[in-house]
């Protein structure tokens, strides 16, 4: 198979172990035309003509969907360079991404601007990789105590002006990380909301006061559990729960999960999995380091990072700093050292991120994401979910040689 073939092709992918809503389908094929899918016939159905692809026993799935993403193979989504997007879009198809959104670590409010604009505008007009589905502003609006690997210097509170310059034009993002105890911040949780951009609370030290305030403004979504997020506290004989406590008490807030199992230990991920079951999706949170070496350097929200032991470190820090692996990774870890049945753990990297994204007032998902109609975003595994094939729109744009 040769990366990006014409989407208008009639062919069939068979003979593959189909991950499809809750099930392994041994007996179906996915039947694509004009770039969607046409059909999910038995093998033995396939219309003749139809060009077959034999999958030989590989996993095939939805396309992974990434919403929180800042980079891969040495370069950033900070960077306003056409090439370093098509390098990253084409890095994270490596993973069994066709979808991402290009998450914008803090900077100047100037710089973010130009940002939110070049992506957009990236957006219309690459065929690289995986698709560019939106930007994600994973600050400024972020909790000094919090900050994580965010430069103190660039964070600033959610003033209406400042809020207003960081929705250009047809280039609003599509999510927004922010500190919900900033002042300033309702307001600007209902001004993004008014944009239609999801509003995630992130980096930040809420309390469950703050956090009900903010829900109640229309913020549905929450930042990588356990990263940046306060915890438990005692004042004098109270236990005060902090946003993690929080989130993982709430009974509507959709949230992530770093599990490249370095960010959080396997028992977290298991708290996680029990408190918010059908409400949690899995992004990588990769930077430049994604797909790089142990002591690779790169530049993150303007600090200096390495990969080190599989992770992305700050350097001279006692922080992380992103994480350096991919999605399918991640999908993998669930499913070998948690027991999460891979289908569930596909769903919480494609169907219930795009639900995400489809903001709070979308209808639950009922159809599985390989429905007739749907765009043909897939990805080809093997027996260790190594990324064989990721097909964005019927288009293959990532191929590691292995099919016929």
């Amino acid at each position: 198979m040769v990366a990006g073939r014409n989407g208008g092709e009639r062919m069939a992918f068979v003979g593959a172990r189909l991950i499809a809503g809750t099930q392994v389908h041994h007996d179906r094929a996915v039947l694509i035309e004009n770039g969607v899918i046409a059909g999910l016939p038995p093998h033995r159905d396939v219309p003749a003509g139809v060009r077959r692809i034999d999958l030989a026993g590989r996993y095939l799935s939805p396309g992974l969907i990434d919403l929180h993403a800042h980079g891969a193979a040495g370069h950033s989504f900070d960077e306003t360079d056409p090439a370093a997007y098509d390098a990253i879009l084409a890095g994270h198809a490596r993973f069994g991404v066709t979808g991402l959104l290009a998450s914008l670590a803090s900077a100047s409010v100037p710089d973010l601007v130009d940002r939110l604009r070049f992506a957009a505008g990236h957006s219309r007009r690459t065929s690289a990789g995986a698709r560019l589905l939106g930007t994600h502003l994973e600050g400024p609006f972020l909790a000094p105590a919090q900050a994580g690997a965010h430069r103190l210097d660039l964070l600033v509170v959610p003033d209406p002006k400042t809020v207003d310059r960081l929705l250009p034009s047809e280039a609003a993002p599509a999510m927004v990380t922010l500190a919900p105890e900033l002042p300033g911040a309702l307001d600007a949780i209902r001004r993004f909301r008014d944009h239609g951009t999801v509003v995630a609370a992130g980096h930040s030290e809420a309390t469950g006061a703050d956090l009900a305030a903010a829900r109640a403004a229309g913020l549905s979504h929450l930042t990588h559990l356990w990263s940046g997020q306060s915890g438990l506290r005692r004042e004098g004989p109270w236990r005060v729960p902090g946003l993690v406590e929080e989130s993982l008490a709430s009974d509507r807030l959709t949230a992530e999960v770093i599990a490249d199992g370095r960010h959080l230990p396997d028992a977290l991920l298991r708290i996680a999995m029990r408190c918010l079951p059908d409400r949690l999706i899995l992004v990588s949170d990769a930077t430049a380091g994604a797909g790089l070496p142990d002591g690779s350097r790169y530049r993150l929200a303007g600090n200096d990072c390495v990969v080190s032991d599989g992770v992305g470190m700050v350097v001279g820090a006692d922080s992380f700093a992103g994480s350096t692996t991919g999605l399918n990774r991640m999908v993998w870890h669930l499913h070998t050292a948690l027991g999460v049945p891979l289908p569930v753990a596909v769903g919480m990297a494609s169907a219930t991120p795009a639900h995400v994204l489809a903001g709070p007032s979308a209808p639950a998902p009922s159809a599985p994401p390989l429905c007739l109609g749907a765009p043909a975003d897939l990805a080809v595994f093997d027996d260790a979910f190594r990324t064989v094939a990721t097909i964005v729109g019927g288009q293959i744009r990532y191929d590691n040689g292995e099919l016929a």
